[in-house]
């Protein structure tokens, strides 16, 4: 009985082959929202810029793209650790595609055109949990930021 706890503890949750899109994109607009919530005010800028960052990464329908904005916010909430959304992340996403999340981070945190300080420490945290270097992370602020 000991080893099975044992063997339950050790075994992921879920293998890269059980994942589905959906699943990325959940993971994906969890942290976007979590950006947005970062300075505990989501602005309607912040929100139109989630919604913005998935409409360009997916060919959902309004309909589904409600839906997943709607249950991120869900889970969202009761979320206690981001560890099993950045082992999707880590585990799926490209070095590119993490360069890009990063990048869409920066554009939810910029859309109310005022930079939090815990909208970038938490974008910071992402991006060291992803292993983005600081290099990658700089730059794709600079692109994103407001001139």
């Amino acid at each position: 009985m000991f080893s099975n706890w044992i063997q339950n503890l050790t075994q992921p949750q879920s293998t890269p082959a059980e994942t589905t899109g959906k699943d990325l994109q959940k993971a994906s607009v969890l942290l976007l929202l979590e950006v947005a919530r970062a300075d505990y005010n989501i602005s309607d800028q912040e929100r139109s810029e989630v919604i913005n960052a998935i409409r360009q990464t997916t060919d959902l329908s309004p309909e589904e793209l409600n839906e997943l904005v709607t249950e991120s916010e869900a889970q969202a909430d009761k979320a206690i650790s981001y560890h099993e959304h950045i082992r999707l992340i880590n585990d799926n996403f490209s070095r590119e595609q993490k360069i890009e999340l990063i990048e869409q981070l920066w554009r939810v945190a910029y859309a109310d055109q005022e930079l939090d300080r815990y909208e970038e420490a938490f974008i910071r945290k992402i991006a060291d949990l992803i292993y983005v270097k600081h290099r990658d992370f700089m730059q794709a602020k600079l692109r994103v930021a407001p001139q």
